[in-house]
């Protein structure tokens, strides 16, 4: 699948599975997150990584892949709270049980109503920490 294919269905993915408003998608810079830890994941692929999304980890992943990982999304211009919303909300949270967007995208798995509840906190975090 092409990105730009991916980058518009995870778009209108995440939008209706979360309730997103045009004006929320935009302000998460959503399509840039997730052409950031697209190319992230398609690079440790490319190196052998048995599962590439722990490259985008933020426990997970060694200490040298979770700092690009961060200088990529500050580049983006997300302050350190809107960093760490973003990066749960696409990459998952290991203490919440929270296997992240970009996870259940990739393996076609709708949203349970617990987890749509979560990823809208995360949502509400991120448009309150601006």
């Amino acid at each position: 699948m092409s990105q730009v294919v991916a980058r518009g269905r995870f778009e209108q993915w995440a939008a209706a599975e979360i309730g997103l408003t045009r004006e929320q998608v935009d302000a998460l810079h959503l399509v840039a997150a997730f052409e950031l830890l697209l190319s992230r994941c398609e690079e440790a692929r490319r190196r052998g990584a048995r599962d590439p999304l722990v490259t985008v980890s933020s426990k997970k992943a060694g200490g040298n892949s979770r700092a690009c990982t961060r200088r990529m999304l500050e580049h983006l211009g997300y302050t350190a709270a809107h960093r760490r919303a973003i990066h749960r909300l696409l990459a998952g949270s290991t203490s919440g049980g929270w296997p992240g967007l970009f996870r259940l995208y990739g393996d076609d798995d709708p949203l349970t109503s617990s987890q749509r509840q979560y990823a809208r906190r995360q949502v509400q975090y991120f448009m309150r920490s601006g």
